[in-house]
């Protein structure tokens, strides 16, 4: 695969989604739970819960996370290593490596996106609008964080306020929000998305994200929960666009470290071309 192809999907995901089998074709008929649909302006208690999952975060200092990667595509596999680190809300730093040599790293902080490609001798600098040479959907630091968290979340376009879009949908174990079941949040927004949300933990089990003017479709699942001092963390990311899939497995997760976040772009490299 083309070094182009991979960091394209590593930042697309990064700065998309929030994963499931992979070529996943959302259906309303078969996909959506067969109890009644609440719209979240009719249920105020409903509509409390879900506010409660989305102000749910998780405290700490720093984590970093050791990760194993595998990226599946039509033209070709590819298995990787790396580094996810994370200053709350602050800086989020990426690095990976392939048969034991550095391929990229990227950094995020809240204005601001940067990544080095070694085995390209190329950069990128710029901010969050990146993104919107490939999808309709502003995301910015906060989406970032909480996709690699695990954590529930909406878009820029919206806040809790606009929950009244979403349709909303209380099974046993698992708390359901749509935009699916509202034409006009799709053309109003660009695109629809529904969230599958574990009542226990208020984490997010999995999420689609679609965007009908082009027929895209972005699922991330996350599974394997185990607890890592005192925190609730999924080891299994899985973030499928298209025929693309994307899986990070971790392998070490340490919070409360110390952490440097080091990016530095040669004067002798050229911008990236995406």
């Amino acid at each position: 695969m083309k070094i182009k192809i991979l960091l394209g999907l590593l930042i697309a995901s990064f700065l998309f989604a929030s994963c499931g089998n992979k070529k996943h074709r959302h259906n309303k008929n078969t996909d959506t739970p067969t109890v009644e649909v609440v719209s979240g302006s009719s249920d105020p208690a409903l509509l409390n819960a879900v506010k409660d999952c989305f102000a749910e975060k998780d405290t700490f200092s720093t984590v970093e996370i050791g990760f194993n990667l595998k990226l599946n595509s039509p033209e070709r596999n590819l298995s990787a290593s790396g580094q996810l680190r994370i200053a709350n809300d602050s800086v989020i730093w990426l690095y990976v490596k392939a048969l034991g040599f550095e391929v990229a790293r990227a950094k995020f902080t809240k204005d601001s996106v940067a990544a080095v490609v070694k085995l390209k001798n190329s950069y990128f600098k710029g901010d969050y609008s990146l993104m919107k040479r490939y999808i309709p959907v502003a995301v910015d630091f906060s989406v970032l964080q909480s996709i690699f968290l695990n954590q529930v979340f909406l878009f820029p376009e919206n806040d809790v306020k606009n929950l009244s879009y979403f349709d909303f949908y209380d099974t046993d174990s698992i708390l359901n929000v749509t935009s699916f079941g509202n034409a006009n949040y799709a053309k109003t927004f660009g695109f629809n998305y529904l969230f599958n949300i574990d009542k226990t933990n208020k984490h997010l089990s999995n999420a689609t994200v679609e965007i009908p003017k082009s027929s895209k479709l972005v699922h991330i699942e996350y599974s394997d929960y185990k607890s890592v001092a005192g925190h609730l963390m999924p080891h299994v990311l899985r973030i499928t666009m298209d025929d693309n899939e994307v899986t990070f497995t971790t392998n070490k997760i340490t919070f409360g470290k110390k952490l440097n976040f080091p990016l530095t772009i040669p004067s002798s490299y050229k911008p990236f071309e995406f």
